[in-house]
C-alpha cells in the first residue's frame, strides 16, 4: 500500500504519551499516526522513499506536505513493528522511539 499524501492543514494534531516521551500525533479519517521524521522541501524525494520503504513492510504511513517540509507518520498501531523493523538503521529524528 502506497503513504496517504495530504496538506498538513487537512490533519487534526495531538500529543500522546509513548514510552515515558511526549510524542506528536496527527488524525486523519479513523487513523492515528506518530511523528517519524521531517525533511526540508528540498529532500522531497527521501521524503517519499523513507514512507514508500515503510510501507513495504506494511505499516501505515502518511505524509503531511507544508510549503518548507514534509513530515512522515507511521500508525500507531504499528509503533511496535516500526521499531523492530528499523533498529538497526537510521532512527527516527525525534524521539518517537527513545
Amino acid at each position: 500500500m502506497y503513504p496517504l499524501v495530504l496538506s498538513h492543514e487537512v490533519v487534526s494534531t495531538f500529543s500522546f504519551w509513548h514510552e515515558g516521551v511526549l510524542q506528536e500525533g496527527i488524525a486523519s479519517g479513523k487513523e492515528l499516526y506518530s511523528f517519524y521524521k521531517k525533511f526540508d522541501a528540498a529532500q522531497r524525494q527521501e521524503a517519499f522513499s523513507t514512507a514508500v520503504s515503510l510501507s513495504e513492510t506494511d505499516i501505515e504511513v502518511c505524509i503531511t506536505c507544508l510549503p518548507t517540509e514534509y513530515r512522515v507518520w507511521v500508525s500507531l498501531r504499528k509503533l511496535e513493528q516500526v521499531a523492530l523493523c528499523f533498529l538497526s538503521n537510521a532512527q527516527p529524528e525525534e524521539a518517537m522511539l527513545a
